[in-house]
């Protein structure tokens, strides 16, 4: 398990979202696997702190983490730190090699047969009864957020919008994405 984002080489930018980027990177040490890593875009007031949602998704991660479900994408290592006078935050998470858009698509040309509809189904929803479970509700669950492995494994990813549930939570209907200015709405 790499200690920081010098351990990782980059060898592609393979996903951007609102609060960071995704690359394929490598490990220099160790098993030399290929990972994921999201480097998370901080602001650069260091007075401001680190935000809630770099927070509320590192909780996340550790919580579930230790539970090593087979439907949820596998966190390895959360590396920070200042460089060059900003705040770098790096997760790397176990590499898959496409989401479920992907996935289709290159199906699309034969179809899926149903025993693989079933199987991919079953995967998504144990990932999801496992999340409900223990009490976590991701509030972005998409085709891009949800990767199938070479071997058809499917794994729930992306927990950047995801919240703990309680009885006593606050929770609106709709979730602001920066990326794009709109809304996403939830539906419970």
């Amino acid at each position: 398990m790499a200690n920081n984002s010098s351990d990782y080489e980059i060898w592609a930018e393979i996903g951007q979202g609102a609060y960071g980027k995704v690359y394929k990177a490598r490990e220099r040490r160790g098993q030399q696997r290929f990972i994921a890593v999201k480097r998370l875009n901080i602001p650069e007031e260091p007075e401001s702190g680190i935000p809630q949602f770099v927070i509320r998704e590192v909780a996340l991660l550790r919580k579930i983490e230790h539970f090593n479900h087979p439907n949820i994408v596998k966190l390895l290592n959360v590396s920070a730190g200042w460089q060059n006078q900003k705040f770098d935050l790096t997760l790397a998470f176990e590499y898959i090699d496409q989401d479920l858009t992907a996935f289709l698509s290159r199906a699309s040309e034969k179809g899926l047969a149903r025993d693989k509809i079933k199987d991919v189904m079953r995967q998504l929803l144990s990932g999801l009864d496992f999340l409900h479970t223990n009490t976590v509700i991701h509030r972005d669950l998409k085709p891009d957020n949800v990767l199938v492995s070479s071997r058809g494994e499917v794994k729930i990813a992306d927990f950047g919008l995801a919240r703990i549930y309680t009885y006593h939570i606050a929770l609106t209907p709709c979730v602001w994405s920066s990326d794009s200015h709109s809304q996403k709405y939830v539906w419970w």
